[in-house]
C-alpha cells in the first residue's frame, strides 16, 4: 500500500535514515527486502507524522536491529565452534597415537619378560583408552553444541520475522490513528494476526533452542566427568 507523493519532511528523512541503517546490515538484507509479509504499510506514510506520535514504530525498528544483532552473534558462535571442533579432532588423533604407543610398550615388556615394565605399559594403555573416550565425548558434545547454535540462529531469524511484522503493525496503527488517506482501508486485525503468527513461530524456535541447549549441557557434563577421571589417572 503506497502513500502520497510530495517532498519528504525532515522527520521523514530521519525515519528513512533509520530504516536505511537497519537494512544496511548484510544479514538483514533479506528481512528488509519484503515479500514474506502479506500485510505491509508503505514507509512514506510515516513521513508527515511527528516523531513523538510514531515512537512505537521507531521502537519496533530498534527491536529489528536487536534481532539482527542476535543473528550476527549466532553466526559468530558457529564460526568459533568450528575452530573448537578442528582442535578436538586433532586431540582425537593424538589420543589414538597414545594408544598405539601404549600397545608397543606392552609388546616390548612382553618380549623383555619384565613385570614392572608390563605393569607400567598396562597402566599407560588404560590411560590411553580413557583418553580416546574423552576425545570422543568432547566431539559428541561439540556436535550437539553445533545443533544448539544452529537452532539459536533459527530462533534469531524467527525474531527478525517477528520484528518485521511488528514494524508493519505499528505503522498500520499510526496510519489508522492519524487517518492517513492512503491507509484508509487498513484492517488492524490483519496486521495483529500476522504479528501473532510470527511471534508463535519465534516462541517455537526458542523452545527448540532451549531443548538443544539442555542436551548440549548434558553431553558437556559427561565429557567433563571423563576428562576429570582421565587427568587423575594420568597424574
Amino acid at each position: 500500500m503506497s502513500g502520497g507523493g510530495g517532498k519528504s519532511s525532515s522527520l521523514g528523512r530521519r525515519r528513512g535514515l533509520l530504516l536505511a541503517l537497519v537494512c544496511a546490515a548484510p544479514l538483514l538484507a533479506v528481512a528488509c527486502g519484503g515479500g514474506a509479509l502479506k500485510y505491509t504499510v508503505d514507509d512514506s506514510t510515516m513521513d508527515a507524522v511527528p516523531a513523538n506520535e510514531r515512537a512505537s514504530v521507531l521502537a519496533a525498528y530498534r527491536d529489528l536491529e536487536l534481532a539482527n544483532d542476535e543473528r550476527r552473534q549466532a553466526d559468530g558462535r558457529l564460526e568459533a565452534l568450528q575452530h573448537d571442533a578442528d582442535v578436538a579432532n586433532l586431540e582425537k588423533q593424538q589420543a589414538r597415537l597414545e594408544i598405539e604407543k601404549a600397545i608397543a610398550e606392552q609388546e616390548g615388556a612382553k618380549a623383555a619378560r619384565d613385570d614392572n615394565q608390563a605393569n607400567s605399559a598396562a597402566h599407560n594403555k588404560t590411560v590411553a583408552d580413557l583418553g580416546l573416550k574423552v576425545s570422543d565425548a568432547k566431539l559428541d558434545w561439540l556436535d550437539q553444541k553445533k545443533d544448539w547454535f544452529k537452532q539459536g540462529r533459527n530462533a534469531a531469524e524467527a525474531h527478525i520475522e517477528t520484528a518485521r511484522a511488528r514494524v508493519e503493525l505499528e505503522k498500520a496503527k499510526v496510519a489508522r490513528r492519524k487517518g492517513i488517506k492512503a491507509a484508509g482501508d487498513i484492517e488492524i486485525s490483519d496486521y495483529e494476526n500476522q504479528w501473532k503468527s510470527r511471534s508463535a513461530d519465534w516462541d517455537a524456535e526458542k523452545k527448540d533452542s532451549a531443548s538443544e541447549e539442555n542436551d548440549a549441557k548434558k553431553k558437556e557434563g559427561r565429557w567433563r566427568n571423563l576428562d576429570t577421571q582421565f587427568r587423575k589417572m594420568k597424574g
